[in-house]
């Protein structure tokens, strides 16, 4: 099948005895729009002169909105994306750089497939709050914005110059925590996002330190279009017992309308052994720590014991989603959850399954 260009940097520059260095695109994820056939990206565009880093997002045709899906019986059209020309203007900015060059990194669509708006969420001052000094008393948040469905044209340009509403989240970073067994730093507390019609919501999840050095996962939740907060403060996901958790996961709500949530975690803080813990189907609109927790992983591994050659060792996410179907609200019910783990002596990936 032919390449197909999602998005491409929007600048390059010469550089003397290099050739020519472009805008880095960096941390892209997907949300598709099964009821209009849509595909949305975000990502980050890094300015090769500059170094500031601006929030896009990227749209294409899977086929239903242009004609494109190929004759009947046939092979599929190739998806159509709006903006894939170097050093075009982005299609959609959805974040402006930060005049103090405060970073903004890690984004993650969700889509309404009942209004066909984008959600996205982002970190604001990650990495930069310990290496930049005009960031340093800057605070690092989560960021959530709503792009209207009426934004999303399939033209060069979207039809809006930016968000329609956008609310953040104060968090405190673990990015200057060293996680035994992990090698990379600084560590991240990238959002995962996941819009609930049912509970007419959208949430965010994330690793956060105000109550443990080594993390806990935290959840909020927003009312659809407004992005008014639902609960007054964040919810702790995990275990109290659990005293490290890391890397979570959620990508759509099932179909009542709850949450499966996923993430590394520990029950010592001085070890370095590592599983993998869930909640499932957690009411996006909850304001208690669930009662239940599953545990995913069927053996634990110790990262101080397992080789690798490679940085990040265990990778910088984990992932879940649930299976889809070709009906609203398009889950079914099973649930594959997505890590990296050492049981076998160097870190390999690995999938679970079950009702989700």
């Amino acid at each position: 099948s032919d390449l197909v260009i999602l998005a491409s940097s929007s600048l390059c520059t010469t550089v003397t005895g290099v050739g020519q260095v472009c805008n880095f695109l960096d941390k892209d994820f997907m949300s598709v729009d099964p009821a209009r056939g849509r595909l949305y990206a975000t990502f980050t565009e890094f300015n090769v002169n500059t170094g500031a880093s601006q929030v896009e997002v990227s749209a294409c045709d899977l086929g239903n909105a242009a004609g494109g899906a190929g004759p009947a019986g046939g092979t599929p059209a190739a998806p159509v994306c709006t903006n894939n020309g170097l050093q075009n203007p982005p299609y959609l900015v959805v974040q402006q750089p930060d005049p103090n060059g405060c970073e903004y990194e890690g984004s993650y669509p969700a889509v309404s497939t009942a209004t066909g708006d984008v959600y996205a969420g982002y970190e604001y001052n990650v990495g930069t709050n310990l290496f930049s000094p005009p960031c340093f008393n800057v605070a690092t948040s989560q960021v959530l914005v709503r792009i209207p469905r009426s934004c999303l044209t399939l033209t060069a340009k979207a039809a809006c110059t930016g968000p329609a509403a956008r609310v953040a989240v104060p968090v405190v970073s673990m990015d200057a925590a060293f996680i035994p067994g992990y090698n990379r730093f600084p560590m991240n507390d990238f959002p995962r996002v996941a819009v609930s019609g049912p509970a007419g919501t959208v949430s965010m999840v994330w690793n956060d330190a105000r109550q443990h050095p080594l993390g806990d996962i935290l959840l909020q939740s927003f009312t659809l279009g407004s992005l008014a907060p639902v609960q007054r403060v964040p919810v702790v996901l995990n275990p109290a017992a659990d005293t490290a958790n890391f890397l979570p996961a959620l990508r759509v709500a099932n179909g009542k309308g709850n949450l499966d949530v996923s993430w590394y975690s520990r029950t010592n803080a001085n070890s370095a052994v590592t599983g993998v813990t869930a909640v499932i189907g957690v009411s996006p609109r909850t304001t208690a720590t669930p009662g239940s927790h599953a545990t995913i992983t069927s053996a634990t591994s110790d990262w101080n014991s397992v080789s690798s050659d490679i940085v990040p060792n265990f990778g910088d996410y984990t992932d879940n989603v649930l299976v889809t179907t070709g009906t609203a609200p398009y889950v079914g019910g099973t649930l594959y959850i997505a890590w990296s783990d050492g049981r076998l002596g160097l870190p390999q990936p690995f999938e679970a399954h079950l009702p989700g």
